[in-house]
């Protein structure tokens, strides 16, 4: 049979895996294999059991050796080896019948006759062939075809250049919008300020491994790789605990960050990017400290949580640890530690992130359902869909992240088609599409097979942009995507890329978290992206990562790897030396059709396998002030991981602790202290004993539910302060009429016993004259009370 197209650049060495198969496809004739054939249309097939003709002299000839791309060519033909598989195929002139797919081939079922092509071919020299019975055999000798470009047609799309420098100002944000209340990183020379190390061995093992030790990614494999180069999250350095390279029977590290102001919260978050490999008898854990109290566990690794050797969801992952704070507590201190013996392995950290908790929202989201890599398997889309109808049966946008057909041909398309019909009725309104590779596989060449993607997805790029209209708002969808045939996956122009980031600007200065749709990854993002042969799909791959490093309200959904949820990037943060700290985000949109995986020690000679027939896709939900992503199986009908990413351009409404575990807010006291007069043995002393009684009678570290008794406090200083009568012959104001002492006499009399020790202890403290009460409450005012009121300001309901 003619060959089809199914020996294409991505994913050629998975074929050797399953080369049976693709071989049994190869062989079979195209009209029995709707998924590999040329589609009925267009096959001219006659029935193998018609009369036989009279038998002819077997002949080839065209109707023009040379013709312009795009023009008709008419085959004349004729054989005296008559069947109904016989058939004409056009290849590249260095290719010969059986190595490579044809470009495009039909049937000739005649003993004689013709059949034309839309010579939808690059410019170039052909050769045309009469092949016998479905296989590679030649009836007659080639004939050669010249195709020349159209002098009319407009001039071929040029890829921008890759190398372009991107200056985009990163995006701000702060604590008010992100909810981040502290964020570090690790450089190759230094700790952050306020962390410490400390490392215990018996043995003298390598130094550049004793304990937790900053490096990169390429410093780290240099020697010994074992899944270290899995580690791709960051451009920048991290830290490590390797106790297989530091060499040595015992390896005990700590790592300790410096304190973090959690005062008033309820609960935080603790984010961390982390490569761990488990092995028998290693730990790591994560313990927390407040206010320098015993340490508390919050994160365990060891043989019970993480399957040794091999475990994906800790490879390349990210940690999110929600921490109860106790009540009233001011700080926090987090502590990595890392125990092996022989035979341990590895823990890689970075990007250490504590976070506000977001408060829960009640708003109604806009909703998007997410496929991608249905690959002629339209009873998995559609069986899809139905789940997606009961998950969500609101949505408002359908989004198809690519290979959507596995060739590309018309009667593939035909099929997608027919479901979309059939989910009309429940089917969101909206559908956005980007192209794959396999859209442009039939043969025909790229642009017939571009312009049946085009015609489905309702444009006329591969790039543009939609909005989702829903309940929460507008939901920007960005969607790139190759519209060149060559020389990469992906070569784009420089309107598309200028486009990408000019509409990334616009959403952003709207505070918009915006979408972005490619069917293939960045480089060191999703799953399988740390490959190689992933890692520079895109022609533009380190240009594209450069604009969207700026963004942290950029969200990329990408499929093509097939990789699955159970991985620990298949959501991820994409950092860089350059950029917002927190870079962009990258979802794995997995697949309605065939699961891969990697298999291998080492990044250089790794393979990929098989793991199953599957059908996979994702729910959408943005609520305005955060994106909410889950994955479904839908084979077993069940929900396999779920990601939130809040908009970190929006105010951040942050969940504080219940009065009954915050304290309670004290700026009332503190402004009622700072205004008690320096002076107060300018005042009677009957008036400065109410005040003394107000100021001993505060109460310190009440929680918030006894904010009331607190105001009232403040409120009594107030009192006593505005009832102050200046002594006699004072220039602190005029003395109030009728003012007496406890003995009657006017005000201003000499002190008392009492009143004359109190004010000479208070005189060897610099605060004579203000009393015991006042002095005591001074004392607690500088022991920590303007301290608790100040960061309870910050971080409460003011937000």
């Amino acid at each position: 049979m003619p060959a089809s197209p199914s020996r294409r650049s991505r994913k050629q060495r998975r074929f050797a895996i399953v080369g049976a198969l693709v071989t049994t496809m190869l062989l079979v004739p195209a009209a029995t294999s709707s998924a590999w054939a040329e589609p009925q249309a267009e096959q001219e097939q006659a029935n193998a059991s018609a009369p036989l003709q009279a038998a002819a002299p077997a002949t080839l000839s065209l109707s023009a050796a040379t013709a312009i791309t795009g023009e008709k060519l008419t085959v004349k033909y004729a054989t005296d080896q008559l069947h109904a598989e016989n058939w004409v195929g056009i290849y590249p002139e260095t290719v010969a019948p059986g190595d490579s797919p044809s470009l495009l081939w039909k049937y000739t079922p005649e003993a004689s006759g013709s059949t034309s092509f839309t010579l939808d071919l690059q410019p170039g020299t052909y050769h045309v062939w009469f092949l016998a019975r479905g296989g590679y055999d030649a009836i007659t000798d080639k004939q050669v075809l010249t195709v020349t470009a159209d002098p009319q047609a407009p001039a071929p799309l040029e890829p921008g250049d890759p190398l372009a420098p991107v200056t985009i100002d990163p995006v701000t944000t702060t604590v008010a919008t992100d909810g981040v209340i502290m964020r570090e990183f690790f450089t190759e020379t230094s700790l952050p300020e306020g962390w410490i190390t400390a490392f215990a061995s018996p043995a003298t093992g390598n130094p550049a491994y004793a304990g937790w030790q900053q490096t990169t990614r390429s410093q780290w494999s240099e020697n010994v790789d074992e899944m270290r180069d899995r580690f791709g999250r960051t451009d920048r350095g991290f830290m490590v605990a390797d106790a297989q390279q530091f060499g040595a029977d015992y390896f005990e590290a700590s790592l300790t960050s410096a304190p973090v102001d959690v005062h008033g919260l309820d609960r935080v978050r603790l984010t961390f990017d982390s490569h761990y490999r488990g092995a028998p008898g290693q730990t790591g854990e994560v313990f927390a400290s407040f206010d320098e109290a015993e340490p508390v566990q919050v994160l365990s690794l060891d043989e019970t949580t993480v399957t040794s050797g091999y475990d994906g969801m800790q490879m390349n992952a990210a940690q999110d640890l929600m921490i109860e704070v106790p009540a009233k507590a001011k700080t926090v201190q987090f502590t990595w530690s890392f125990t092996g013996g022989e035979g341990a392995h590895y823990w890689g950290i970075d990007s250490v992130l504590v976070h506000q908790v977001q408060a829960a929202t009640s708003v109604e989201p806009t909703q998007a359902w997410v496929v991608s890599d249905i690959q002629g398997h339209p009873a998995d889309f559609a069986v899809g869909l139905q789940r997606f109808a009961e998950l969500s049966p609101k949505a408002d946008g359908l989004l198809m992240v690519g290979d959507i057909v596995n060739s590309g041909s018309v009667q593939e398309w035909r099929e997608i088609y027919d479901v979309m019909n059939a989910s009309e009725a429940y089917r969101p309104r909206q559908t956005v599409a980007t192209m794959g590779n396999h859209e442009r596989y039939a043969s025909g060449g790229f642009d017939a097979n571009f312009a049946r993607f085009l015609e489905f997805a309702e444009r006329d790029k591969a790039w543009g942009e939609y909005v989702l209209e829903g309940p929460a708002g507008d939901l920007p969808v960005i969607v790139l995507g190759q519209e060149i045939a060559g020389p990469s996956d992906v070569p784009m122009t420089e309107e598309q890329v200028r486009f990408l980031e000019e509409r990334l600007a616009h959403w952003t200065a709207l505070d918009k978290q915006v979408l972005v749709l490619s069917h293939f990854p960045l480089g060191n993002t999703v799953s399988a992206s740390w490959l190689p042969w992933y890692s520079k799909h895109h022609m533009h791959n380190d240009r594209l990562t450069n604009i969207m490093v700026n963004y942290p309200n950029a969200i990329m959904l990408s499929g093509h790897t097939h990789y699955p949820a159970e991985l620990g990037d298949w959501s991820m943060q994409r950092r860089s030396d350059r950029g917002h700290p927190d870079g962009f985000w990258a979802i794995n949109t997995l697949a309605m059709h065939i699961e891969w995986d990697a298999r291998g020690e080492n990044t250089s000679d790794i393979t990929e396998v098989t793991t199953g027939d599957i059908n996979r896709g994702l729910t959408l939900d943005s609520y305005g002030d955060r994106v909410v992503i889950t994955a479904y199986d839908f084979a077993s009908n069940t929900e396999l991981r779920q990601v939130t990413i809040a908009n970190p351009l929006v105010d951040f409404t942050a969940e504080l602790a219940p009065d009954e575990k915050r304290a309670a807010d004290y700026s009332g006291i503190t402004a009622a202290l700072a205004s008690v007069p320096q002076h107060l043995d300018r005042f009677t002393p009957r008036s400065v004993k109410p005040l003394e009684a107000a100021i001993a009678a505060v109460v310190y570290d009440l929680t918030a539910d006894r904010q009331a008794e607190v105001d009232a406090m403040a409120q009594a200083i107030i009192s006593a302060i505005a009832g102050l009568t200046p002594s006699e012959g004072t220039a602190t104001g005029p003395e109030t009429p009728g003012d007496k002492t406890d003995d009657g006499a006017p005000g201003g009399g000499a002190p008392n016993a009492t009143e004359a020790a109190t004010d000479g202890a208070l005189a060897q403290t610099g605060l004579a004259g203000y009393g015991w009460g006042i002095a005591a409450a001074l004392a607690l005012l500088a022991a920590g009370g303007a301290f608790v009121t100040a960061r309870f300001v910050r971080h409460g309901s003011s937000r």
